[in-house]
């Protein structure tokens, strides 16, 4: 009885594979036939391509992965925070014959120097071909640019033998006017991005009771805005050591209310006796378009040596868009 039913049992297997299994077998390599086909067809994209399209590789974030910053003393990005600045950047300078010059004394279709000191907030990260670009601008605020040239330059970690790095470009002067130059790079890793354009917009005027200069402001912002101006006298006090390198929570809290109090704008109003008089006050613009602001500085009376002045253009959103600065001086 066993070995009849162990037979049926073989046979009833064998008719079920000739009838079902061998369908079955043949779909499944079908399938796999088919997917092969697919594979082989499918375009390969670049690796920077396959970043993009989300196919798989993730962004590496990692204490053993390191990231550039490199900055330049960036207006924009200072005024962000909160902070004040100043438009005479300590990170752009002109030199003719390698003497440093003023930018009040800039000559017409003559060629400078221009050099530009650029910094990397990294210990860790080098950066290798960083592109520099260097362009100017009419004097004022948000106003036309125009190209100078570009460079390219190697720059180390923070504290290294390659850091700051100098990037230098030559520029002839257009024939008349003053200018505002704008040193501007970009790196594809850059831990932040924001600090990485930098404005030289300067003039020096003679306290002839009042000193008086005029500037441009430019709507570029693709609708209609408004503008009110302000002016301080905020300057970059002497640079401090770092100190250590590495600080506890509680210590960074502290040294940036510290940096908040130094640098705060309204702690460096115009003092009395010295009254700055804008024509207009206050302008309201259609995209593109652009207005002279006249600006008079009354000196306290028996004012003599230098002082400065930092004009801005405060838009109708609260957001800064741009400024000068004015040394106003008197023998």
């Amino acid at each position: 009885m066993k070995l009849l039913r162990f037979l049926l049992d073989l046979l009833l297997k064998f008719l079920k594979g000739i009838a079902y299994d061998w369908v079955v077998a043949l779909i499944d390599l079908l399938r796999r036939i088919w997917e092969l086909i697919k594979e082989m067809c499918r375009p390969k994209l670049p690796h920077s391509d396959t970043n993009a399209t989300n196919t798989g590789c993730a962004s590496v974030d990692h204490p053993s992965f390191h990231r550039p910053d490199p900055l330049i003393y960036s207006q924009k990005y200072l005024m962000s925070l909160g902070l004040a600045v100043t438009w005479d950047n300590p990170d752009i300078a002109l030199f003719k014959n390698g003497v440093q010059v003023s930018e009040g004394d800039l000559l017409p279709n003559t060629t400078y120097e221009i050099r530009a000191t650029i910094w990397n907030n990294s210990y860790d990260a080098p950066i290798v071909g960083l592109h520099v670009d260097f362009s100017f601008l009419t004097f004022g605020v948000t106003t036309v640019s125009t190209l100078i040239g570009s460079t390219v330059v190697d720059l180390g970690v923070k504290g290294g033998t390659l850091h700051p790095a100098t990037a230098a470009m030559l520029w002839t002067t257009p024939p008349a006017g003053h200018y505002c130059i704008v040193v501007e790079f970009q790196w594809v890793d850059d831990a932040n991005p924001n600090n990485n354009i930098g404005q030289n917009n300067v003039n020096v005027v003679a306290a002839s009771s009042p000193a008086t200069f005029t500037f441009q402001i430019r709507n570029q912002e693709g609708k209609e805005r408004s503008y009110r101006m302000e002016a301080d006298t905020y300057t970059l006090p002497e640079r401090a050591d770092c100190g250590e390198r590495a600080l506890s929570a509680g210590d960074k809290v502290r040294r940036w209310k510290e940096l908040q109090a130094l640098h705060d704008r309204a702690a460096h109003p115009v003092p009395p006796g010295w009254m700055v008089e804008f024509t207009p006050p206050a302008v309201t613009l259609l995209p593109d378009e652009e207005v002279d602001v006249q600006v008079d500085i009354t000196p306290l009376a028996g004012f003599t040596g230098e002082k400065a002045f930092n004009v801005h253009a405060v838009m109708d959103n609260g957001v800064y868009a741009g400024g000068v600065t004015v040394y106003v001086t008197k023998a």
